[in-house]
């Protein structure tokens, strides 16, 4: 039987998804202003100050408040923000911002100081893992003018811009500097900002935050004047019965049956983006034995009818995993990869080639040496226990002996960090908020061999040519080279297999016609990757694409 994992289980676990949507106003065709957006409330998101907030549903609701340099439309492009202009070097060591005559909420006007002092706060702090986007380090933040300001790079890197211009929220020097503990800081008072909306309201208790509208943004005056957001268990049915006016499939996947009441119904329209989350399976190669022969992993991913896995959990809404990481559907994905098809013959040949034989009068499998081969898989509240059930099943029918183990995210942190398991199934991106459709970058936190954030690394997997290609990807600037030295990753690392990817989900959004049809998935994610429909662009402008 099919666990269901609930919006409120799923946000227990921190992981970045998408919510749920109510407009009341016009047909913004032509443009018509729309009073009021409700949408579902999310669980321990941290206050939304840009040192509180968790993960990529906490990011979003902050970025209401707080603005960046640049910020991307429906066409992943990232516009001028709070910059009026932006420029690289031709050698992509300095990126040259001028700022826009814009003021703080309390009057001050925004300066170049504020840039570099809200860079320099976030880079000498520490924060956790959830606060998912702080930028590097290792650049040079200089004041040109009283509002022009030099990012000056050690190295070029392909992400900057969206990771750094496009992510990191700027801050008032003369709030800020005031304030020795940013993490502490709960007081609506203290989001001075230049952002497009006001937290008018907030209770946590009851699950309920106000947003209004900021009649004299720079922009001009938002599109959308009132954002609620309100409790709800299941957005779907809340939708179809008109207390919602647009609602978002759960990251774990969606059947068709959820889905066809809007399919089949005019007035509403439906989109959807694939691959925007993903379960990959993690071998502790670290712990020695099968689990670092790869004979034995290949065998363990030919066992698992993945296929049939996506037919029976989400009727066929999601892909295959590709053992490169990436997505078939991302731009940087390399259709060279080695492919693992179900083969429960190959599987059991594997398993026999390297000396993991079956006991006679038993099903099992020992190990060389005549040791039971038996392993524990962990799995986190946020994984469907079907998948993990399928799993073992498929494992077991080629005589491997696996423990299943549900265990709370926190453990599963825990484990991860300190390489304390066998096998792991995850959410992906989880915490990290940046999906698989996000920069091809997000290689760098799996595979190398010290990754940016560890959360997501394959345990005990180190291949210098991989580190070597990841750096240099990192520092090009050419698009063509970048893409070459990506496909090349992918192609090691999928005949490496530290890590399985099993299959991606796709993300699906309905909402009603009539109500509100500027929605859209972000190409490559907003803010440093998150993947799903809240960008707040199209509530600011009323559009999919520029500005005013």
């Amino acid at each position: 039987m099919t666990s269901v994992l609930t919006r409120r289980t799923f946000l227990k676990g921190v992981a970045a998804t998408a919510g749920a949507v109510m407009l009341g106003g016009c047909n913004p065709s032509p443009p018509a202003p729309i009073g009021r957006l409700r949408v579902e409330e999310w669980t321990a998101l941290g206050f939304p100050s840009p040192f509180t907030y968790t993960a990529g549903p906490g990011y979003w609701r902050m970025s209401l408040l707080f603005d960046t340099l640049t910020w991307p439309d429906s066409t992943g492009r990232q516009l001028p923000w709070l910059a009026s202009s932006y420029k690289q070097s031709e050698d992509g060591l300095v990126y040259t911002v001028d700022l826009r005559d814009v003021s703080w909420d309390d009057g001050a006007p925004l300066t170049a100081r504020d840039v570099v002092f809200t860079h320099r706060y976030y880079t000498t702090q520490t924060f956790t893992p959830l606060l998912i986007g702080v930028p590097r380090e290792d650049v040079e933040v200089v004041p040109t003018g009283e509002r022009s300001v030099e990012f000056r790079l050690p190295r070029p890197d392909a992400t900057f811009l969206q990771q750094t211009l496009g992510t990191m929220p700027i801050v008032p020097e003369h709030v800020w500097s005031k304030i020795s503990d940013p993490m502490s800081v709960t007081d609506p008072k203290l989001l001075v900002s230049t952002g497009a909306y006001t937290l008018t309201s907030r209770d946590e208790a009851q699950g309920h935050e106000l947003y209004e509208a900021k009649d004299r943004y720079f922009l001009g005056s938002p599109f959308v004047k009132r954002i609620e957001m309100l409790p709800a268990e299941d957005t779907l049915a809340a939708l179809r019965i008109g207390e919602l006016d647009a609602a978002s499939s759960e990251a774990q996947g969606a059947r068709n049956e959820l889905l066809t009441p809007f399919r089949e119904n005019p007035a509403y329209g439906m989109i959807s983006r694939e691959a925007g989350f993903a379960f990959p399976l993690f071998f502790n190669m670290s712990r020695g034995g099968a689990l670092a022969d790869l004979r034995f992993r290949r065998a363990c991913l030919h066992a698992i009818d993945r296929g049939d896995i996506v037919e029976r959990l989400l009727t066929g809404n999601g892909q295959l995993g590709s053992q490169g990481w990436l997505p078939p559907s991302h731009p940087y994905y390399d259709g060279g990869v080695r492919a693992y098809p179900f083969d429960r013959a190959e599987a059991e040949r594997l398993l026999d080639e390297t000396g993991y034989r079956r006991r006679s009068g038993s099903g099992s499998r020992t190990n060389p040496d005549g040791s039971p081969l038996r392993y524990t898989l962990f799995i986190p509240d946020l994984v469907p226990i079907a998948l993990a059930e399928l799993v073992v099943a498929s494992l077991g029918a080629v005589g491997l002996d696996i423990d299943l183990q549900r265990i709370d995210l926190v453990r599963v942190f825990g484990a991860k960090l300190s390489a304390n398991y066998d096998l792991l199934i995850t959410s992906y991106p989880g915490p990290s908020g940046i999906g698989p459709s996000g920069d091809p970058d997000i290689l760098r936190g799996v595979y190398h061999s010290r990754p940016p954030n560890p959360l997501h690394k394959a345990t005990g997997y180190a291949n210098p040519e991989v580190d070597r290609l990841l750096d240099a990807q990192l520092s090009t600037t050419d698009v063509d080279e970048r893409k070459r030295m990506i496909g090349q990753v992918q192609r090691i690392v999928a005949d490496d297999l530290p890590a399985a990817m099993l299959y991606y989900t796709t993300f699906f959004h309905a909402y009603r016609k009539s109500v509100f049809d500027q929605w859209y998935y972000t190409p490559g994610g907003f803010g440093p990757g998150i993947p799903d429909v809240f960008n707040k662009h199209p509530y600011i402008t009323g559009r999919k694409e520029g500005l005013r």
